[in-house]
């Protein structure tokens, strides 16, 4: 049995806008999101209809989100884009 310190993990962190659960994505951007996967594939949220979205299993994943959606985000949550979210940084 490992113990904490062997097993070489360590937590990273990553400066980004805080989740709030109090804002509401409105219905015409929520079809238009997009995200990045590591190998560069462009894709966008599943089980969207009538502006809601029915399904969270598209949210889960390792994925970014491309510059325009981030900053489209941004816009509605009032805030500015980490660098790092909309920079040219290859996923690891």
């Amino acid at each position: 049995m490992l113990g904490a310190g062997a097993c070489g993990a360590a937590p990273v962190h990553v400066d980004a806008t805080p989740v709030r659960f109090d804002l509401p994505v409105p219905a015409d951007l929520l079809a238009q999101v997009t995200w990045r996967n590591r190998r560069g594939q462009i894709r966008g949220l599943k089980h969207v209809v009538d502006g809601r979205l029915e399904r969270a299993i598209s949210l889960q994943g390792f994925y970014r989100l491309t510059p325009q959606s981030a900053g489209e985000l941004a816009q509605v949550a009032g805030t500015t884009v980490p660098s790092v979210a909309v920079g040219t940084r290859p996923m690891r």
